[in-house]
């Protein structure tokens, strides 16, 4: 190891605004060195690894690599100095093939032509020297995700980068395939000397790989030390952090005898036994009716792609599902919204709305066919419907304009008022407040205990402890795509309470 050598952080610190995502940050991967950044949700984990992969310029602080000190303004002047970042969304081109992959914005020429021979020919050593079952002339689009992932990792070899930056790279793998995915990380470590850093709230796969643990906590360094010395309990400890000390804060706001209200009588809507799919385990969880229930977890552990399976997005694998008393399995969403479930997605711009209609058109779509009569839409009797439903989830802006023209925190809202339409039985709503500003997410928490009070039965997915505590009546924590169904009333629950379950070992 030569003096200076390190990706080496300090001081670093990052605001948006009026919220500080990272205060005084410092940290340094040596190479050959396995890093593992931990922390709770919106802790500054992903803030981190886009500031070190130039995707954001810090405020404060310094980024030096192998003792140069950088000023990285883009993504490509963090690879020109030997850091690649795979996240958790991967980057690969679908239409692409592996070679094309692998090599986009680094070709190989043959005078003025790709040397397309060249560059398959190394392309497929590299799928074959790390094991992955493709070609090089095999498109990406036709590969499952456990080789997507793979060949993120082996493009930034193919780039001869030193340091590696990965964000939560198991999320999607299963068991043996996350084997792979860490056999991998050793090979780079000890072969090739490289450096990385590894964001996994997994302890098992952490305490498997890594050299080193730093947490991280509301921005801040709460925990350094090396892993054979920090224990399962200190890390755990060290994520609670403050928020052990208090309440959390936002419980209290709704009184609890509105919260009795708001749970209703002690109807089983929706009864979830021994639930196991695409990346769940085992579920088991009971909606009442007109009550608001809150799931809780990390990224991975299951919560959206549970909302999806509610849904008919994903498939049913395993175990049953009764709605009113009745089974429910539904295979796409159109059978789940002719059973009284409505879905609000996480991502409102890929997965929520059609950007060219207008937001009345957005509203409408999934109820046309209940205005067809001997073949025809009455659309005076669709709009006045639709004008019930704004009405109900008041929308500002022209709702005859392409919804694009609102703000985000309207565009949401066009949203419930679309699932109001539905007049759902049961509301199933991921992250309903992503992306918008204090104002409007005060609306929507109103707007979801309306719908409750109603009678409504609701499952809220945040990753925002305080938004969980603050609009549910009950909360049940998923962790690995596992849930027993245990659920805590929030008037028992603080923010220490759902990180600790949540960061707790799975047997």
């Amino acid at each position: 190891m030569t003096p200076g050598s390190g990706l080496v952080v300090r001081g670093v610190s990052k605001r948006y605004g009026a919220t500080k995502a990272l205060s005084d940050v410092s940290l340094e991967v040596l190479p050959g060195q396995v890093v593992a950044l931990i922390g709770h949700n919106g802790a500054g984990k992903s803030t981190l690894l886009r500031t070190l992969a130039g995707a954001e310029v810090p405020d404060e602080g310094t980024i030096s690599v192998d003792g140069r000190v950088m000023h990285f303004q883009s993504p490509g002047d963090a690879a020109a100095a030997g850091i690649a970042c795979v996240y958790q969304e991967l980057s690969l081109v679908n239409e692409l093939t592996v070679a094309e992959n692998l090599f986009l914005g680094a070709e190989r020429f043959k005078g003025l032509f790709l040397d397309r021979r060249a560059m398959n020919k190394r392309a497929d050593e590299l799928c074959a020297d790390y094991r992955i079952p493709a070609s090089a002339t095999d498109l990406v689009a036709r590969l499952p995700v456990a080789q997507r992932q793979l060949l993120e990792v082996v493009r930034a070899i193919n780039r001869d980068a030193r340091y590696l930056l990965l964000d939560e790279p198991t999320t999607a793998l299963e068991r043996d395939q996350v084997q792979e995915l860490l056999d991998v990380i050793r090979r780079l470590v000890s072969e090739r000397g490289m450096g990385v850093l590894f964001i996994n709230h997994k302890l098992n796969e952490v305490y498997s790989v890594a050299d080193y643990i730093v947490g991280l906590s509301n921005g801040e360094v709460v925990l350094r030390g090396e892993a054979r010395t920090v224990t399962a309990d200190q890390v755990v400890e060290a994520i609670v952090g403050d928020s052990a000390k208090s309440p959390a804060a936002g419980a209290a706001k709704v009184p609890r005898e509105e919260r009795k209200i708001a749970s209703g009588e002690e109807h089983v809507v929706l009864d979830v036994r021994g639930l196991a799919g695409n990346g769940l385990d085992h579920i088991d969880l009971k909606l009442r009716a007109g009550e608001i229930l809150g799931i809780y977890g990390l990224i991975g552990s299951g919560r959206s792609r549970f909302l999806r399976t509610v849904y008919g997005i994903e498939p049913v694998v395993e175990g049953e599902m009764m709605l009113d008393g009745k089974p429910y399995r539904p295979r796409q969403p159109s059978q789940a919204i002719a059973r009284g479930v409505a879905f609000v997605p996480e991502e409102r711009k890929s997965d929520g709305f059609i950007p060219q209609m207008t937001s009345i058109e957005n509203i409408i779509l999934p109820v046309l066919e209940r205005f067809v009569n001997a073949g025809i839409l009455n659309w005076r009797r669709l709009r006045r419907a639709a004008a019930g439903a704004l009405a109900d989830v008041p929308v500002r802006g022209d709702v005859n304009e392409p919804i694009t023209s609102l703000s985000g925190g309207n565009q949401q809202k066009t949203l419930f008022a679309r699932a109001v339409l539905q007049a759902p039985t049961v509301l199933l709503l991921d992250e309903p407040t992503k992306g918008v500003d204090i104002g409007a997410k005060a609306e929507i928490h109103e707007i979801i205990r309306d719908l409750a009070r109603n009678g409504r039965s609701i499952i809220v997915v945040s990753s925002e402890e305080d938004e969980l505590l603050e609009v549910s009546d009950r909360v049940v924590i998923f962790r690995h795509g596992r849930c027993d169904g245990q659920a805590v009333p929030v008037s028992e629950a603080s923010v220490a309470d759902l990180r600790r379950g949540a960061w707790a070992p799975v047997a």
